[in-house]
Parts: C-alpha cells; structure tokens; sequence
C-alpha cells in the first residue's frame, strides 16, 4: 500500500516541476544520501518522463527551471539533487 502511494503521490500534480522533484527525491531518500547535490539521478530524461507520464520535452524545460532555481544541479549531462 504504502509503494503504490509513493508511486501515485508525483501523478496528482499538474506541475511538472512538482511531479519531477517528488520522484527524485524519493529515490534519493531511497538510497539514503542526505547531502544536497550528492545523488546523481540513475535515469534519462527519457526514463524521468516515462516514469512520469510526461513528454521528454516537459521534462527537459522543468529540469532547467529547476537547475536555475538551485533545486538541481547539472554537470556533465548528469543530473544532481
């Protein structure tokens, strides 16, 4: 019970910026780091947008607006958080 809600809890926003962070921050919870830009996102924008039902173009807008509100951080094409 308590996957399937973590699962559903990114697909009852609209924002896509909400839907991305949520995620992410699940699995950076998940493999226990705590240090902000320590975890490198272990998935493509393609698979980001697959696991959150959105177009990877979405996908690719709402990480930039999120690296430029210090959210993430982008180096080498890899993801931060």
């Amino acid at each position: 019970m308590h996957y399937r809600y973590l699962t559903s809890a990114p697909f009852s926003f609209k924002d896509p910026m909400t839907k991305l962070h949520i995620l992410m921050r699940h699995i950076k919870d998940h493999f226990g780091f705590k240090e902000k830009f320590s975890f490198p996102v272990p998935y493509t924008r393609q698979q980001l947008a697959s696991l959150t039902g959105m177009r990877i173009e979405t996908v690719i807008r709402a990480i930039k607006k999120m690296e430029k509100q210090n959210v993430l951080k982008i180096d080498n094409s890899k993801i931060y958080i």
